[in-house]
Protein backbone atom coordinates (compact mmCIF):
# COMPACT_ATOMS: atom_id res chain seq x y z
CA UNK A 1 0.00 0.00 0.00
CA UNK A 2 1.77 3.11 -1.21
CA UNK A 3 0.00 5.34 1.35
CA UNK A 4 2.11 3.69 4.05
CA UNK A 5 5.38 3.58 2.10
CA UNK A 6 7.91 5.67 4.01
CA UNK A 7 5.47 6.26 6.89
CA UNK A 8 7.19 7.91 9.86
CA UNK A 9 6.17 8.13 13.49
CA UNK A 10 8.08 10.78 15.47
CA UNK A 11 10.53 11.04 12.58
CA UNK A 12 11.32 7.29 12.51
CA UNK A 13 10.43 5.25 9.41
CA UNK A 14 8.21 2.31 10.37
CA UNK A 15 8.67 -0.71 8.08
CA UNK A 16 5.58 -2.12 6.37
CA UNK A 17 5.55 -5.83 5.54
CA UNK A 18 3.23 -7.74 3.21
CA UNK A 19 1.91 -10.82 5.08
CA UNK A 20 5.17 -11.77 6.83
CA UNK A 21 7.94 -9.89 8.64
CA UNK A 22 11.25 -9.97 6.78
CA UNK A 23 13.86 -11.06 9.35
CA UNK A 24 16.68 -9.37 7.41
CA UNK A 25 15.17 -5.91 8.04
CA UNK A 26 16.11 -4.27 11.33
CA UNK A 27 13.09 -3.08 13.29
CA UNK A 28 13.26 0.51 14.52
CA UNK A 29 12.76 1.41 18.17
CA UNK A 30 10.30 4.13 19.13
CA UNK A 31 9.58 5.04 22.76
CA UNK A 32 11.28 1.85 23.95
CA UNK A 33 9.46 -0.53 21.58
CA UNK A 34 10.34 -2.24 18.34
CA UNK A 35 7.70 -1.21 15.82
CA UNK A 36 6.42 -2.51 12.50
CA UNK A 37 3.26 -2.78 10.39
CA UNK A 38 1.98 -5.91 8.64
CA UNK A 39 -0.59 -5.95 5.82
CA UNK A 40 -2.44 -9.26 6.00
CA UNK A 41 -5.64 -11.14 5.12
CA UNK A 42 -6.27 -9.48 1.77
CA UNK A 43 -9.31 -10.41 -0.32
CA UNK A 44 -11.57 -8.91 -3.00
CA UNK A 45 -15.29 -9.48 -3.64
CA UNK A 46 -17.86 -7.80 -5.90
CA UNK A 47 -19.70 -4.92 -4.25
CA UNK A 48 -23.47 -5.31 -3.90
CA UNK A 49 -23.93 -1.87 -5.54
CA UNK A 50 -22.67 -1.72 -9.12
CA UNK A 51 -22.46 1.38 -11.31
CA UNK A 52 -23.36 1.53 -14.98
CA UNK A 53 -19.97 2.93 -15.97
CA UNK A 54 -17.59 0.69 -14.05
CA UNK A 55 -17.66 -2.36 -11.82
CA UNK A 56 -17.24 -1.84 -8.11
CA UNK A 57 -15.58 -4.21 -5.64
CA UNK A 58 -14.82 -4.52 -1.94
CA UNK A 59 -11.19 -4.98 -1.07
CA UNK A 60 -10.72 -6.18 2.51
CA UNK A 61 -7.41 -5.73 4.26
CA UNK A 62 -6.17 -6.21 7.79
CA UNK A 63 -3.50 -3.77 8.94
CA UNK A 64 -1.68 -4.78 12.11
CA UNK A 65 0.47 -2.24 13.96
CA UNK A 66 2.84 -4.14 16.28
CA UNK A 67 4.88 -2.77 19.18
CA UNK A 68 7.22 -5.05 21.14
CA UNK A 69 8.51 -3.90 24.53
CA UNK A 70 10.69 -5.54 27.14
CA UNK A 71 8.83 -6.83 30.19
CA UNK A 72 6.91 -3.53 30.66
CA UNK A 73 4.98 -1.46 28.11
CA UNK A 74 1.53 -0.23 27.17
CA UNK A 75 -0.78 -0.07 24.16
CA UNK A 76 -0.68 3.72 23.68
CA UNK A 77 2.06 3.62 21.01
CA UNK A 78 0.24 1.03 18.88
CA UNK A 79 -3.02 2.97 19.29
CA UNK A 80 -1.37 6.26 18.26
CA UNK A 81 0.27 4.72 15.17
CA UNK A 82 -2.99 2.99 14.24
CA UNK A 83 -4.81 6.34 14.40
CA UNK A 84 -2.13 7.94 12.20
CA UNK A 85 -2.41 5.10 9.66
CA UNK A 86 -6.17 5.62 9.45
CA UNK A 87 -5.64 9.36 8.96
CA UNK A 88 -3.36 8.61 5.99
CA UNK A 89 -5.95 6.55 4.13
CA UNK A 90 -9.38 7.95 5.05
CA UNK A 91 -11.08 11.10 6.24
CA UNK A 92 -13.13 11.28 9.43
CA UNK A 93 -16.33 10.39 7.54
CA UNK A 94 -14.93 7.28 5.81
CA UNK A 95 -14.10 8.94 2.49
CA UNK A 96 -10.93 7.68 0.87
CA UNK A 97 -7.69 9.62 0.53
CA UNK A 98 -6.45 6.97 -1.94
CA UNK A 99 -6.72 7.22 -5.71
CA UNK A 100 -9.29 4.83 -7.20
CA UNK A 101 -10.91 4.09 -3.84
CA UNK A 102 -14.36 5.56 -3.14
CA UNK A 103 -14.75 4.81 0.58
CA UNK A 104 -12.76 3.20 3.37
CA UNK A 105 -14.95 1.52 5.96
CA UNK A 106 -13.64 0.43 9.35
CA UNK A 107 -15.88 -2.46 10.42
CA UNK A 108 -13.51 -3.62 13.17
CA UNK A 109 -10.63 -2.16 15.18
CA UNK A 110 -9.22 -4.04 18.13
CA UNK A 111 -6.24 -4.11 20.44
CA UNK A 112 -4.39 -7.30 21.27
CA UNK A 113 -1.66 -7.98 23.81
CA UNK A 114 0.74 -10.93 23.92
CA UNK A 115 3.04 -11.72 26.84
CA UNK A 116 6.17 -13.88 27.10
CA UNK A 117 8.69 -14.18 29.93
CA UNK A 118 10.87 -11.48 28.29
CA UNK A 119 8.50 -9.27 26.30
CA UNK A 120 5.06 -7.76 26.07
CA UNK A 121 3.62 -6.89 22.68
CA UNK A 122 0.66 -4.72 21.79
CA UNK A 123 -1.04 -4.70 18.41
CA UNK A 124 -3.63 -2.37 16.96
CA UNK A 125 -5.57 -4.38 14.39
CA UNK A 126 -7.55 -2.48 11.74
CA UNK A 127 -9.85 -4.51 9.52
CA UNK A 128 -10.77 -2.29 6.60
CA UNK A 129 -13.12 -2.49 3.63
CA UNK A 130 -12.08 -0.41 0.62
CA UNK A 131 -14.86 0.28 -1.91
CA UNK A 132 -13.01 0.32 -5.23
CA UNK A 133 -14.29 1.57 -8.57
CA UNK A 134 -12.59 -0.38 -11.35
Amino acid sequence: MTALSGYKHNGVVVPVFDEAVNPSIALPTIAGAQVYIVLQDQQETPNAVQTLCSPRSNVNLTIRVVTIFGPVGNKKLSEDIGDEVLDLIRDDRGGSKLSGIKDVELPIARSLSEVTAENISFSKILILNFVKNA
